[in-house]
């Protein structure tokens, strides 16, 4: 009567062994870095501001080709405070101060940064886009600017989560860095010295 017992206690082990290695993480951690390939200077003090406006929180949306429900993957840190860091660190490699009443202003509102990926049996297509609005007010000048980032790529079988969520990364890297040393932003600060 044993030998029931403990195949069945092997067989319940072995299924959630390998149901617990084939499940995805619930959160990813985006790390964007940017990159300044020529650090224009410009003398001048800033306020920064941020904002999340999205109207979904989550980075990735995976759907099953026979399943209305979509598995959503959050993002593990402050998606806000991570682009705001990073672009006021390169915004301050160039040469501006950050001051928190400083009468120039600059407001990043984070619009959209989502990847849907869509599975079938053998194949998936995943699809990321990230929009990002910036605004520099001057006591003479208002400039609005939205930066639009979008990539697609396909691959055999089932999504990996975390290179999804690298892919991601690489991308808001490359958008954070067009903005950082974006020509109309840096000029309408330059002309307030």
């Amino acid at each position: 009567m044993q030998k029931p017992s403990l195949l069945t206690a092997l067989t319940l082990g072995m299924t959630l062994l390998l149901g617990a290695c084939s499940s995805q993480p619930q959160q990813v951690e985006l790390t964007p870095q940017v990159e300044l390939n020529t650090a224009q200077q410009v003398n001048s003090i800033i306020a920064i501001r941020s904002q999340d406006l999205r109207s979904n929180r989550f980075l990735i949306s995976i759907h099953q080709q026979d399943q209305e429900q979509a598995e959503l993957i959050a993002s593990a840190n402050n998606l806000r405070q991570s682009i705001e860091q990073q672009l006021s660190q390169a915004w301050q490699q160039q040469g501006l101060g950050v001051v928190a009443d400083a009468p120039q202003r600059i407001t990043i509102d984070i619009l959209e940064l989502a990847s849907r990926v869509d599975e079938s049996s053998v194949k998936y297509q995943a699809s990321s886009t990230i929009r990002i609005s910036v605004t520099v007010d001057t006591p003479s000048q208002t400039l609005t600017k939205q930066f639009r980032s979008k990539h697609s790529h396909e691959g055999a079988f089932s999504v990996n989560v975390n290179k999804q969520a690298e892919a991601m990364s690489q991308q808001l890297s490359q958008l954070l860095s067009e903005i950082a040393s974006d020509p109309q932003l840096l000029a309408v600060l330059e002309n307030q010295q």
